[in-house]
């Protein structure tokens, strides 16, 4: 298990999980959601705001396309 903090944020991702690679994204304990990190995009249904953005991005799981 991998975890990382940022800001309200926890992010943590479990050795084994089932595939596609992805984060779990917690605040003060709660799950909000999970992150695709393959494909970058929500695996469930919830609002992705800046500060969710900055903590994926901070964490190295977001990864911004370069044009």
């Amino acid at each position: 298990m991998t975890r990382k903090k940022h800001g309200n944020y926890e992010l943590v991702t479990y050795k084994g999980d089932h595939p596609p690679y992805h984060v779990h994204i917690r605040r003060d304990g709660r799950e909000v959601g999970r992150w695709d990190i393959e494909n970058q995009k929500p695996m469930d249904r919830f609002r992705v705001t800046k500060e969710i953005l900055d903590a994926l991005r901070a964490s190295g799981y977001y990864l911004e396309e370069t044009e």
